[in-house]
């Protein structure tokens, strides 16, 4: 029974660990790999790329509608969600936009 608990807390206390702090996540998909936008210049803080065929339940958690998808979170409260709509494309100044919003975050902290 203690074991069943320490699994269920631990799940509970981890499963949304890619939220922690700032995080940036981008949900996409394979076949949007040249869509996608590169995270590196936000490596400093906690970034992730979920895809749909291996990520399956991040997808239906965040309600995901469009594809690409980036969401900023602070402290697992989500506070950016940019998506590609219909067209499957990010907006040309989504880095931008996040990289503004991250700065905002921090500022925000002292």
């Amino acid at each position: 029974m203690r074991l069943i608990i320490a699994l269920l807390f631990t799940t509970f206390a981890f499963g949304q660990n890619y939220k922690d702090d700032i995080s940036i996540v981008q949900y996409s998909a394979k076949f949007l790999l040249e869509k996608e936008i590169s995270l590196k210049k936000l490596k400093s803080f906690n970034t992730h790329t979920f895809y749909m065929s291996e990520h399956k339940k991040y997808f239906t958690e965040e309600n995901i509608e469009y594809l690409p998808t980036i969401c900023v979170y602070n402290n697992g409260e989500e506070v950016l969600r940019i998506h590609g709509g219909m067209s499957l494309e990010l907006p040309d100044d989504t880095l931008k936009q996040v990289i503004n919003k991250v700065d905002e975050l921090q500022a925000n902290k002292f």
